[in-house]
């Protein structure tokens, strides 16, 4: 990760006008418009210089936004250069988990809940991480605690041995349209833990897919089998128990979203567009 540097007193401090500007835009961030804090921020790196400030301000917007590789590449600008190093940190490491850097968000989380124990997040975003490096004793035990910190933002994820949360998935086949049931005879659905690597590193390097993901299709869809071309993957839904138990709360939670899951992987099969599959349903 590189040591951290105290070279704050390079840049100059931002204007009174500035600061509130981007107090301002921290606020709305906050309140979950990422595309309105990140165009205030752009105006501001322009403004400023690209003062690490605004751009720790404009990386939190794109990671936000759902652009993890773009935010990353401003974060890792800012260490040592900011005057709040354990936000900074926490941003870090949330961005290196969405970047499917495992360990090295491991390292920065541990690092954080050093420094801020009594902080829900980054235990919560530590227990993520733990996840997928296979540390599941360890992840419940910090799920734990962020759901005692924060009861009502950190729920505890249900947990259902594989064959239980197998038949709320039949179940959830069952409630989906019968047109689009039909066509999971010839779609099978996998349940898998989590997303290995393997499949977390098809989509491009610069549009990652979120490790937190709940259903997943792989394999060629309708409009683009031939049957002068062979089929070196078959097309597959995957539906990820571990994420959708940290998703849901409930069991009546858990049909509904892999309802949706369901219909949404079996429609990306039949070639529709995420617009098409929204006025459909």
């Amino acid at each position: 990760m590189g040591e951290r540097r105290d070279e704050t007193k390079s840049w100059p401090p931002l204007s009174k006008r500035l600061i509130e500007r981007v107090d301002r835009a921290w606020d709305v961030l906050e309140d979950g418009d990422p595309e309105a804090a990140g165009m205030e921020a752009e105006e501001l790196m322009e403004e400023t210089r690209e003062h690490p400030e605004v751009r720790f301000l404009f990386g939190a917007a794109l990671l936000e936004s759902g652009d993890p590789a773009g935010a990353l590449e401003q974060l890792r600008q800012c260490l040592g250069l900011v005057e709040d190093p354990i936000i900074l940190e926490y941003y870090l490491a949330s961005t290196l988990f969405e970047n499917h850097r495992f360990e090295e968000s491991l390292e920065l989380f541990r690092r954080v809940c050093a420094e801020e124990p009594d902080e829900a997040p980054p235990a919560y975003g530590m227990a993520e991480t733990l996840e997928f490096l296979g540390e599941y004793e360890e992840a419940e035990e910090l799920y734990e605690r962020a759901h005692a910190l924060e009861e009502q933002d950190f729920p505890i994820p249900i947990r259902m041995k594989r064959e239980a949360f197998r038949e709320v998935v039949q179940e959830a086949v069952e409630h989906l349209p019968e047109e689009i049931r039909g066509h999971l005879e010839k779609v099978p659905v996998v349940v898998e833990d989590l997303p290995s690597r393997e499949i977390l590193a098809s989509e491009p390097d610069d549009d990652p897919l979120t490790p937190t993901v709940l259903g997943l299709f792989v394999g060629p869809s309708l409009r683009e089998q031939s049957v002068f071309d062979p089929i070196v993957t078959p097309p597959t839904i995957f539906v990820y128990q571990r994420n959708l138990e940290r998703f849901c709360q409930t069991r009546e939670e858990l049909i509904e979203e892999i309802r949706l899951t369901l219909f949404h992987e079996v429609g990306h099969y039949l070639g529709k567009t995420e617009e098409e599959l929204d006025e459909y349903e």
